[in-house]
């Protein structure tokens, strides 16, 4: 597979990750946002999920620079809007996560190869595209973290 084909949708909690110190998880988050800065993937989050991380990362650094930082952030990622059609097959999917069904879909709208992501039950769930942990995002693509 070459690296310029892979399109992911990252899911929440990879950014929230990158963005919030978190010495578990920070370091392969931020290798897929450098990843996608690069273009070396492309880099998609839904539209809905700006508020969700906002108001997480809000308590940690404040609303200006969260603010700024996902303004940077919407700057490598490509954002997928999310249309009545879009709402309505979230709602009418069987997943149980409303959040992660709405990321199902819009990685299926994007037609991402994966949805990159560490919610375990996530990762065990029947989705239409497949729900992959960053480590193993990283080692298809032979990124090497430093």
């Amino acid at each position: 597979m070459k690296n310029a084909d892979v399109t992911v949708v990252i899911d929440n909690n990879i950014v929230i990750d990158a963005l919030k110190p978190n010495p578990e998880f920070q370091e392969h988050a931020q290798k897929i946002l450098q990843l996608a800065s690069m273009k070396t993937i492309g880099g998609f989050i839904s539209a809905n999920s700006i508020t969700d991380i906002f108001y997480v990362l809000r308590k940690e650094h404040g609303e200006h620079k969260t603010k700024s930082m996902l303004k940077s952030l919407v700057r490598i990622l490509d954002i997928i809007g999310i249309e009545p059609i879009d709402c309505i097959a979230a709602l009418d999917n069987s997943m149980g996560d409303l959040e992660d069904a709405f990321i199902d879909e819009c990685a299926k709208k994007a037609n991402a190869n994966y949805i990159v992501s560490r919610d375990e039950k996530f990762i065990k769930t029947q989705t239409a595209v497949k729900v992959i942990k960053p480590s193993e995002l990283l080692s298809k693509m032979g990124a090497e973290i430093t």
